[in-house]
């Protein structure tokens, strides 16, 4: 069982002027995840983890967010890495392996094969998130190369509303609609992500990668999000 030592923030607790500080904190862990889940880690970025350069946002996570156990199973992963010649290569094994196989023996992280009931790449759920990556004024990169359900782009598409969230004034007519951005924010992480996520983590377990560290990663991610969802 998770040890939640550290219950989410709500409005019976956290006066309304602090509000913006958490949005823009929970927007740079979002970021971060994308970032993570977009690419294989280069060997810079690797060795700054393996630093201890992570450390402040895994803490954060374990602190505020009281995912004691996740955080935990990301940071043995990370230490365990030690027992590899070329740790680089084998994480980028695993990414290639989890992420970019297919369905049948990998875990692709495409919402459109867990949220909708036919399974298949492209579905409704990418519909959706393009129509609101439309609404938004955003489109994806041509050099991403993904469709718009990618794991990666959801996470970043959420961190640029809790941004817009950070940044609400909260006075006059902004009240409105800082609250009217909460609610759809809330609905996106309720029906668009953590309705298929803790599939994505089970599948991520089928596979064999030499590193526990990507589903370690997927694990805590479906966690945040799940504490994200309560704070909201």
């Amino acid at each position: 069982m998770n040890q939640r030592t550290t219950p989410a923030p709500s409005e019976q607790t956290v006066e309304p002027a602090d509000w913006s500080a958490i949005w823009g904190s929970e927007s740079l862990l979002c970021g971060w995840f994308a970032t993570l889940l977009s690419a294989e880690l280069d060997e810079a970025t690797l060795a700054r983890y393996r630093r201890g350069e992570a450390q402040p946002l895994l803490n954060l996570l374990r602190d505020e967010h009281g995912l004691v156990d996740e955080v935990a199973r990301v940071d043995r992963a990370l230490s365990q890495l030690v027992m590899f010649t070329t740790p680089q290569l084998e994480l980028a094994a695993d990414f290639a392996e989890l992420f970019l196989a297919d369905a049948r023996s990998g875990a692709p992280p495409y919402a459109s094969l867990y949220a909708d009931e036919a399974g298949r790449f492209h579905g409704a759920a990418a519909e959706r998130m393009e129509a609101r990556l439309a609404e938004a004024g955003y489109a994806v990169r041509r050099e991403v190369g993904e469709p718009a359900d990618h794991l990666a782009i959801m996470l970043d598409y959420l961190a640029r509303r809790l941004l817009s969230l950070s940044e609400a004034k909260g006075e006059g007519e902004e009240v409105g609609s800082s609250e009217a951005l909460r609610l759809d924010t809330r609905g996106f992480l309720a029906e668009e992500l953590c309705l298929w996520l803790p599939r994505l983590v089970e599948r991520s377990a089928a596979p064999t990668t030499a590193s526990d560290f990507y589903p370690a990663v997927l694990a805590l991610t479906a966690a945040y999000l799940e504490t994200l969802r309560e704070a909201l």
